[in-house]
């Protein structure tokens, strides 16, 4: 099975993270695994028989493993079919993370205050999964298994352009897009592989990892040895990159920060919709007034992401987080970010971690100003051979 670790956000084949616990990996054990979340919610330490001592084992072992196998099933079968609509949707609108919720007392109290997560567990209850009323932390394993299905399926859609007849090959075309995000979706990639039954000669997975807990896909040497194989190639297409942009660039063709920081306000919306259509989103712009907090629309990855857009001499503030808030809720988005040319006051930056607005300052700019130079050279490369 495949996990992403919840401490340093990173996809690993390990039951113990090795990026977070060092070189030692140690056995399954409910310690290691509640630090990371599984693709497959059936690889949950719940659903492991622990054991117990010798004797204890031989007298209670295959009836308690019983017990957890009918309780695994009747939980695999109500969240498949709770999946779509109610934890896809959920995940999509509130912010996924971990709550104190099944401290408080269930249903109506005097306070009248009841976060979005208890909310949404009383739905599931009232449609039949009854299982969350025993098992607390079931909830939230759940919530984090369905974000990491989405993430995956995401990177799938975008890996299913890559696959070339080699590994290298299909390794630099990957990295070539994805950057140094390979460091951590590294074991994404090698489960993509897996589960498309793509077939690489020097890569050979381990067929019992499908159906047994702590047998990892990959092993650990394996896979730091693609992830040097990986480092190799990224260092060579930055080596290469510099020394095209050297040989070809254009100070009148590029983009500075510079030349930025002169438009007026729609110039700079006009400049991000060629900024993210060049590094691969969809964009859709909206009307210039009554567009009710929305400058640009992007869709990528299945995700839609409403912007605004901010030109600032000075800092930006709340008003333009609490206009990317309204916005995502008024258009239904995904997503929500705002950018700018400057940076944000604290409180901006405090209400934006409250509500799960992404914020691009001057520095975030900067590094989609450099992406978007590079494939102007790339383009400019293409067109040079084609002539």
């Amino acid at each position: 099975m495949i996990y992403l670790c919840n401490g340093c956000n990173k996809t690993t084949f390990e039951t113990a993270c090795p990026w977070c616990m060092g070189s030692e990996v140690s056995p399954s054990s409910e310690l290691t695994l509640r630090h990371l979340t599984p693709l497959d919610p059936s690889f949950y330490p719940d659903f492991q028989y622990r054991s117990k001592g010798l004797i204890k084992d031989f007298l209670g072992k295959k009836k308690e493993q019983a017990q957890l196998n009918d309780l695994l099933s009747n939980v695999l079968r109500k969240y498949s079919e709770l999946k779509q609509p109610y934890f896809t949707n959920f995940i999509h609108t509130t912010r996924v993370s971990r709550g104190n919720d099944d401290a408080k007392v269930p249903g109506p109290r005097l306070d009248g205050t009841y976060t979005e997560r208890e909310l949404f567990r009383e739905v599931l209850i009232r449609k039949g999964f009854d299982e969350l009323e025993g098992q607390p932390s079931l909830l939230d394993k759940l919530l984090q298994t369905t974000a990491f299905n989405s993430a995956y399926l995401g990177f799938s859609r975008e890996l299913s352009r890559h696959i070339r007849a080699s590994l290298t090959d299909t390794l630099r075309s990957w990295i070539e897009e994805a950057g140094t995000t390979f460091r951590s979706d590294l074991a994404l990639f090698y489960y993509y592989i897996w589960a498309n039954e793509v077939a690489f000669p020097n890569v050979q997975f381990n067929p019992q990892a499908a159906s047994t807990s702590g047998v990892p896909l990959l092993p650990l040497q394996a896979f730091r040895d693609s992830l040097s194989l990986c480092e190799a190639i990224y260092f060579d297409i930055l080596v290469e990159r510099l020394g095209s942009q050297l040989e070809h660039f254009n100070p009148n063709q590029f983009i500075t920060m510079y030349l930025v920081d002169a438009m007026d306000g729609f110039q700079f919306e006009a400049f991000l919709v060629e900024i993210f259509r060049t590094i691969g989103y969809d964009v859709k712009e909206t009307k210039k007034t009554a567009d009710q907090g929305a400058d640009l629309f992007v869709n990528r990855f299945g995700k839609n992401m409403v912007i605004q857009a901010k030109n600032y001499s000075g800092t930006v503030g709340n008003a333009a987080v609490q206009q990317a808030i309204s916005a995502k809720a008024f258009y239904g988005c995904d997503e929500a970010m705002v950018v700018t040319n400057s940076y944000y006051t604290k409180s901006a930056k405090e209400l934006a971690d409250m509500a799960g607005v992404r914020l691009i300052d001057r520095s975030g700019l900067q590094s989609y100003l450099d992406d978007y130079n590079q494939k102007l050279i790339e383009v400019f490369e293409v067109e040079e051979e084609s002539a």
